[in-house]
């Protein structure tokens, strides 16, 4: 079984990926002129981009959310194992590595993708630049939460803080 260090090395190892990947998209997404849906779907590599996007936007908001929380919350010795998401994510706010309510907005852009609406290309374009908009704040509250578990000695533990 594994301590929480290695339970910690082994999901910002996760995340990395994801962020990697993502970073990459992003900086590919902002060299395109996308105006509407159409206009991706008539390109397969637009198309392939947006499922890049999407994906590890999915991918990073899971990894944090059922790795990263509990893990980090391990790590500093909160006994939240037990309590929900929300009260995990609230402990979190409060310890300063994230804020709930951007957490929820992003959960809630992701639900939206779950819905097609194939006679209505603007809804799915704004679901797209949504997610979009929140793959980059998901990446950069995993950067700041990164840096912070690593100044505050989680993990290297025998460190000095």
């Amino acid at each position: 079984m594994m301590n929480a260090t290695d339970q910690l090395a082994a999901v910002l190892w996760e995340a990395d990926r994801h962020i990697e990947t993502l970073a990459d998209a992003l900086v590919e997404w902002d060299k395109i002129p996308v105006t509407d849906m159409p206009t991706v779907e008539a390109d397969r590599g637009h198309v392939r981009l947006t499922d890049q996007l999407l994906f590890r936007f999915i991918k990073l908001q899971d990894a944090l959310g059922e790795r990263l929380v509990p893990v980090t919350l391990t790590g500093l010795a909160e006994p939240f194992e037990d309590r929900p998401l929300l009260d995990r994510l609230n402990r979190l706010e409060k310890l300063g590595f994230l804020d709930v309510d951007n957490w929820l907005a992003w959960r809630e852009v992701r639900n939206r993708l779950e819905h097609e609406y194939p006679d209505r290309p603007e809804l799915r374009f704004a679901a797209l630049l949504a997610a979009i908009e929140a793959a980059r704040g998901v990446a950069a509250l995993y950067r700041q939460w990164r840096q912070r578990l690593e100044t505050s000695g989680l993990l290297n533990p025998g460190r000095p803080q």
